[in-house]
């Protein structure tokens, strides 16, 4: 079966980056991985909801916080989702995980990827991603 990566953040332009991979995941049967990753270690003060502060629960819980609804979104379209926290350098972890699953496609946001915000995006994740891929990545605007 094929895969595709769909890389997003709590940007209220996730949901226009899941509904395009939807469209290309249906038109080319393919299941999603959505991914979203979580830059740095957990804040000194974090909490889960049972009182303990163990790393991997951060980042599950950021992951349900910001991108959670969206798996809902992809499942109701009748796509297959697998969901996926990551932590570190979003480029690197994207890159790494699209090599490691055998993803046929990158799906991600080009926030300010036009004009003079090129200029800007030097250091954008998908402007990296897009530069550093192997693997089609398809660019949401």
């Amino acid at each position: 079966m094929k895969q595709i990566l769909v890389a997003v953040d709590e940007h209220a332009h996730a949901e226009q980056i899941v509904e395009s991979a939807i469209e290309l995941a249906q038109g080319i049967s393919a299941k999603i991985i959505l991914m979203y990753v979580v830059e740095g270690p957990p804040p000194e003060n974090y909490r889960d909801t049972h009182g303990d502060a163990l790393p991997e629960h951060y980042y599950e819980d950021e992951f349900e916080r910001s991108v959670g609804p969206l798996v809902d979104v992809v499942e109701k379209a009748g796509i297959t989702c697998e969901p996926l926290a990551g932590s570190g350098d979003p480029v690197k972890e994207i890159l790494r995980v699209a090599k490691s699953k055998g993803v046929n496609y990158i799906v991600m946001g080009t926030r300010e990827l036009r004009g003079l915000g090129r200029l800007r995006a030097i250091g954008s994740v998908s402007r990296n991603v897009i530069e550093k891929s192997t693997i089609p990545v398809v660019a949401v605007p």
